[in-house]
């Protein structure tokens, strides 16, 4: 949102000046102009509270300055500072090519009036612009507002500003607008739409993701990616996601711990699928072990026994009959 400071802008100016206008190196956490930290940064493009009224020039989207530092700086902002156009504008130019000459007085106007590399969405994805009217949700009642979206939820978003800048959350309903830039296309990097952190592949917070796997996600990407061995634990919102420890009994104990749980004692003090016990020797081979059955087809020692009586029958009758 865009507005006159109340200070005379050569005060605004002296306080915001500084020395450290270098050129050519990238530092997301200290700008060139006001020397003051990054309230917030997406995608490696730092957001900065509005300090005074100054033009903002650039040659990467990370590093600022109230002038140009010659060849490939473009002007980013024309004399308002940081404010909420200017974030927009730099993020937009530097992360999707967008030219920088929107040509508006004002934040709302964005809708209606914008590069042709940019056409109104219905349905808002990480780098879109989300545009309030004039004082809808707490924008300026004459300049509105603009955000840069971060994070998408069912309903809401989380978007990265400036002049009361940093990270915030807002209502879907709070959109004026939202404005898509043509390259911005879907990445099957599940970090795409995701903001730095680490992230389970099943959380709500992350899409696209392998369930059971850690990725820890910077400026859009994904930085590096863990399986999980004993699966992957999903914290709260703003809480990094982490692979869950292992078990206390796992380790170097982890044999012992197997073989005395092989089998588990049922209810009836008997082993659950224990092997049966060892048969006794040679059961079932000795065909004169109790039980046991012949193998070898040889007569068995009770049939000797019967052979014998009926001989001795036999001679009896031979003796009767010689009387």
């Amino acid at each position: 949102m865009r507005f006159l400071a109340v200070v005379p802008v050569a005060v605004v100016l002296a306080a915001c000046s500084s020395s450290k206008e270098d050129v050519g190196q990238s530092n997301d956490a200290v700008d060139y102009i006001c020397n003051q930290s990054a309230a917030a940064t997406l995608d490696g493009i730092p957001a900065y509270k509005y300090c005074g009224n100054f033009d903002v020039w650039s040659n990467n989207g990370a590093d600022t300055k109230s002038a140009s530092g010659g060849t490939g700086w473009v002007k980013t902002e024309g004399g308002y500072g940081y404010q909420c156009v200017e974030y927009a504008v730099r993020y937009e130019h530097f992360k999707f090519g967008v030219a920088t000459g929107w040509g508006n007085a004002y934040a709302y106007q964005m809708c209606g009036n914008h590069p042709t590399s940019m056409s109104k969405a219905t349905t808002p994805v990480h780098g879109d612009l989300m545009v309030f009217a004039p004082g809808s949700c707490g924008a300026d009642a004459t300049a509105g507002h603009v955000a840069v979206v971060d994070v998408v939820n069912s309903t809401s978003v989380k978007v990265v500003q400036e002049n009361t800048a940093g990270s915030f959350t807002f209502n879907k309903s709070c959109a004026s607008c939202w404005l898509h830039a043509a390259s911005n296309t879907p990445s099957n990097d599940p970090c795409a739409a995701a903001a730095d952190g680490s992230y389970c592949g099943q959380s709500t917070q992350f899409t696209g993701g392998t369930k059971g796997v850690l990725y820890v996600c910077k400026s859009g990407a994904t930085s590096t990616k863990t399986t999980c061995p004993y699966g992957c634990t999903v914290e709260p919102p703003g809480t990094p996601d982490e692979c869950t420890p292992a078990p206390a009994d796992a380790g170097s104990d982890a044999a012992s711990d197997a073989s005395s749980d092989a089998a588990p004692a049922n209810d009836s003090g008997a082993t659950q699928d224990a092997a049966p016990p060892p048969p006794p020797p040679d059961a079932g081979t000795d065909p004169g072990s109790t039980g046991g059955c012949s193998t070898s087809g040889a007569p068995a020692r009770r049939d000797g026994f019967f052979f014998g009586i009926a001989l001795a029958a036999l001679a009896l009758i031979r003796a009767r009959r010689a009387r």
